[in-house]
């Protein structure tokens, strides 16, 4: 809704989305079509991707984040607030231009920004419960630089109303599922896997017949093993699995972290590098050199611990609500479907539950969350 008319009124439009997520690898910038058709069994919009590529942060800018996400000053994260503001401008000028299409074309920019704190937790200050999320990347500054309107500050949009401010996936998802499940009869879930793994599920109804949606985060998705990979591989992160591949994992080490009580925690849930960071990764090393492992058994272990995150959140609050005679599918985006390692322990771990791409439903796994930004306007 824009100005308080709906943008669909002409019956289609082009809406970009941008992310950047917990892994700082550089910006996501799509271009999704959105059509009505009155004729849909399924009242929502459709939508395909009509464009989508990665503009990359400058040369140290990544470093710099992360120094700034931790221990930035006030100062700084002012002026790298502006300065995404401009890269994020930067990308969305290079998606349309890759399309061939003007900037006049682009209905509305929705842009999640970079998130460098998370703090989803309450905290009571003067009286006050308090919860928060910041993300930079000023909306005001794309809007100006590209003409276009620019809608923002999802996340604290949703824990200004007591959510969790992440995941933002979960309507998105409802529509994608809601269609999977009328044309197949089959669950399907959607887990996204950047730095930090997320879940969201359309369960049919009982008696009461309405169906239950589920969406949350489910722990450390690339963060411990992209983190690994630079630390000692100079890597930006472990392509094609390579390293865990040549590693075992430990699994007297993967029990330990599996004692990690966000993985049993009731949803709804969010969690980041406030959790899975540096202090984590630096207790990890500890314990990994206890069991005397190598790096290759560490990357092995961290890279399982995703695996078996996902599937524990599944178990304990998802698998529990479906019906015993329907099907299961689970449809895998982000970095992580690029990681064979990560997808066949999937595979291991969930048994009968088909485990694939969410390129299978058509829902391009590098472009979702960016796509999911321009559903949200």
């Amino acid at each position: 809704i824009i100005n308080g008319a709906s943008i669909m009124e002409s019956g289609a439009c082009l809406v970009v989305g941008l992310n950047s997520g917990t892994s700082m690898d550089g910006i996501d910038a799509c271009i999704v079509e959105f059509t009505e058709d009155p004729a849909d069994a399924v009242p929502a919009p459709r939508m395909q991707l009509a464009g989508f590529l990665t503009h990359p942060y400058p040369p140290g800018l990544k470093e710099q984040l992360l120094r700034v996400a931790l221990d930035g000053t006030v100062g700084e994260i002012c002026r790298y607030h502006t300065l995404l503001g401009r890269l994020f401008a930067e990308a969305v000028r290079a998606v349309v231009a890759k399309q061939h299409l003007a900037m006049e074309s682009i209905t509305v920019i929705g842009s999640h920004g970079q998130t460098i704190h998370h703090l989803p937790q309450p905290e009571p200050m003067y009286g006050y419960q308090v919860s928060s999320t910041l993300q930079i990347g000023d909306p005001s500054v794309i809007a100006n630089d590209c003409g276009v309107t620019t809608v923002g500050d999802f996340r604290m949009a949703d824990v200004a109303v007591g959510g969790e401010g992440a995941p933002l996936v979960p309507y998105m998802d409802a529509l994608l599922q809601q269609r999977h499940y009328q044309e197949t009869g089959r669950v399907g879930m959607l887990l996204n896997i950047g730095g930090i793994s997320n879940i969201s599920a359309r369960v049919p109804g009982g008696e009461s017949g309405e169906p239950r949606f589920f969406g949350f985060d489910c722990g450390p998705g690339n963060i411990l093993i992209d983190t690994l990979a630079r630390r000692w591989y100079v890597q930006e992160f472990d392509s094609d699995g390579k390293i865990a591949f040549s590693g075992k994992v430990s699994t007297v080490l993967l029990e330990e972290l599996m004692k990690d009580e966000f993985y049993h925690r009731q949803p709804p849930k969010s969690t980041g590098r406030e959790c899975y960071g540096k202090e984590y990764i630096d207790k990890l090393l500890v314990k990994c050199d206890r069991l005397q492992l190598s790096q290759e058994d560490i990357v092995a272990t961290v890279t399982e611990l995703t695996a078996a995150a996902v599937q524990v959140n599944y178990a304990q609050f998802i698998k529990p609500h479906i019906p015993g005679s329907v099907g299961c599918d689970l449809f895998v985006s982000g970095g992580g479907a690029s990681n064979p390692f990560i997808m066949k322990s999937l595979q291991e771990r969930f048994g009968d539950v088909h485990v694939g791409s969410s390129g299978e439903i058509g829902l391009d796994p590098d472009a979702k969350e960016a796509s999911l930004l321009s559903q949200s306007c």
